[in-house]
């Protein structure tokens, strides 16, 4: 159950600027979830809730290392900007 906090916790960071974001935590989850993902295969009987949620963290940390990489060579967010502007849109008055 608490490794879906990791998985909500690289959800919230699509809220974060790319340039505050951490390419070492990153890589480490993306590294962890995908061995984790391996493993919960291998063992016997396997554990397919492990496998997704593993996969779930392995893919957010490679998101983000997308984001990173992205920023880094175009100097652009879009992700951020769509983030923002889908949160700073006003709600339309009831009539």
């Amino acid at each position: 159950m608490m490794k879906w906090c990791l998985v909500a916790a690289g959800v919230r960071d699509l809220a974060r600027p790319a340039e505050k974001l951490s390419v070492s935590q990153n890589i480490a989850l993306t590294a962890t979830g995908f061995i984790w993902v391996r493993y919960s295969f291998v063992i016997t009987p396997v554990n397919y809730s492990l496998a997704a949620v593993n996969l779930f963290v392995g893919s957010t940390g490679l998101g983000q290392l997308g984001r990173i990489w992205y920023f880094n060579r175009t100097g652009k967010d879009p992700v951020r900007e769509a983030f923002q502007s889908k949160v700073a849109a006003p709600v339309p008055a009831k009539a």
